[in-house]
């Protein structure tokens, strides 16, 4: 079995091409068969070597290792499309002179005024076929003068029918295909014939890919059938759809595999939810990559569209994050926080937030909620202050800790705050909802140990001085001294 993904290098690695990617992938390692990486950069206006590598490092951030490609080599390489003109060229003269092509001179304008009165018309746009029957002297001579001419397949009249492995028998009516061109004026091939050239001169079985590549299978099927190349197996999967039902894209948010890495998503969980999308698995959803290449099959996939849903990523990446070892996760929250940070209070937050935790790239903010609180409201300033015995005991005890707290120290001073409350008969409430506005500005937030560990002694000083100052006193910031 050999399978490929062939990404343009015109854009970045959208979340459904990564998809298509995905479950090629997944083929490949179920079935013990080949994953081929092909750029297909034949237009080269818009192709950019940039992004070219960004796809290529969001493949390998996402897992999916590729075995024969652009930087690997393999057996069939090149794995360029710019780089085998010649071959496509090759072929398009094989059909030229079996009387499957042949050249047109329309000129561009032309076409387009074909395509705009077709259009008003209500009818699919088709070339007229006007070069069809041009005298063999007439061709040379034209060309022999410079003319430019592309070269158009000649489609055989009736359906094409596409047996497709998701979505069964597909049955492609005439009137929706036209002689397409397969060698444009410049000489460079159009997409339909350079995928099939490639295709068939890399082996590939089978052709993994959206349902919006259904017309040009048609075609592609029969410039297979006309080069006398075996068909590959086609599996056209559902498309990816935003919310409202419409193409994903932007207005729905981050749709590039680049914009999730930067929110601060885990691949891990990226790749379980796409694998989900349109692929019934039973009960089960957080799946491994092990897992994944295990059971994949493509019959299981539907060819329903599926609706991208943010809610149910965020959930499968907390499940991620959930998961992950201590020192990992620690890690990993600690690099998104700004530079500066204290490790001890990194280590401290990224333990409280961690139950709650979403995404990474939401770390920061939760971060600061402790680190950089905004001043309290009046209200709630004004409760803090009338619980003055309590901070101020409080305080006391900060004082005499060391200048950092780990949580279990923490838990410990405020056992023995609550201890003193005891017996001064003072509710568990009246003692931390007071410490807890002091210290973040807010009712509520993470486990009041883990705000202690977050702050060394000065901050945390500073904080509770500043409530029983009262009103009037600027908000100390993180490191002032009391």
């Amino acid at each position: 079995m050999r399978v490929r993904f062939a990404p343009s290098p015109t854009g970045t690695l959208h979340i459904g091409s990564a998809r298509t990617a995905l479950y090629n992938f997944l083929f490949a390692r179920h079935t013990g068969g080949s994953f081929v990486l092909r750029i297909d950069d034949t237009d080269a206006a818009r192709s950019d070597a940039a992004l070219e590598a960004s796809i290529m490092t969001d493949l390998r951030w996402l897992g999916l290792a590729w075995d024969e490609g652009p930087d690997v080599g393999g057996p069939s390489g090149p794995y360029r499309q710019s780089e085998r003109l010649e071959r496509h060229r090759a072929a398009a003269a094989e059909l030229l002179a079996a009387g499957r092509a042949y050249r047109c001179f329309c000129p561009e304008e032309r076409l387009e005024e074909l395509r705009r009165e077709a259009l008003a018309a209500g009818r699919t746009p088709r070339y007229d076929r006007r070069c069809l029957d041009l005298p063999a002297d007439e061709v040379r001579h034209r060309l022999d003068a410079g003319e430019p001419a592309a070269v158009r397949f000649k489609v055989p009249s009736g359906e094409v029918v596409v047996d497709d492995l998701i979505r069964g028998r597909v049955v492609i009516g005439a009137d929706a295909l036209s002689d397409p061109i397969i060698v444009r004026s410049d000489g460079v091939a159009g997409y339909n014939f350079a995928t099939v050239v490639d295709d068939r001169d890399m082996g590939i079985t089978h052709v993994i890919r959206g349902d919006d590549h259904l017309t040009n299978t048609a075609r592609q099927q029969l410039l297979f059938e006309a080069l006398g190349a075996p068909v590959p197996r086609w599996a056209h999967h559902s498309m990816v759809l935003g919310p409202d039902g419409g193409k994903l894209s932007k207005r729905h948010g981050a749709t590039a595999v680049g914009d999730y890495r930067e929110l601060g998503y885990l691949p891990e969980a990226i790749v379980n939810y796409l694998a989900l999308l349109g692929w019934s698995h039973g009960e089960d959803e957080v799946l491994e990559l092990e897992r994944l290449v295990r059971d994949f099959d493509l019959g299981r996939l539907s060819p329903s569209p599926a609706v991208f849903d943010l809610a149910k990523l965020g959930w499968l990446d907390h499940e991620r994050i959930m998961a992950l070892a201590p020192q990992e996760h620690e890690r990993r929250f600690a690099e998104r926080l700004p530079a500066g940070t204290p490790a001890q209070a990194a280590a401290a937050l990224a333990a409280a937030f961690q139950p709650s935790l979403v995404r990474y790239g939401d770390a920061p903010a939760a971060a600061a909620e402790v680190l950089a609180p905004p001043p309290p409201p009046p209200d709630l300033r004004a409760a803090a202050l009338a619980a003055e015995p309590q901070l101020a005991h409080v305080r006391a005890l900060r004082a005499e800790a060391p200048e950092w707290l780990t949580p279990a120290g923490a838990r410990e001073l405020l056992a023995a705050y609550r201890a003193w409350g005891k017996e001064q008969g003072i509710g568990a409430r009246a003692l931390l909802m007071p410490l807890r506005i002091a210290l973040t500005s807010a009712e509520h937030g993470p486990e009041l140990p883990f705000v202690l560990a977050a702050l060394d002694r000065e901050t945390a000083l500073a904080r509770l001085d500043h409530t029983l100052a009262g009103p009037g006193e600027s908000t100390p910031k993180p490191g002032d001294q009391p």
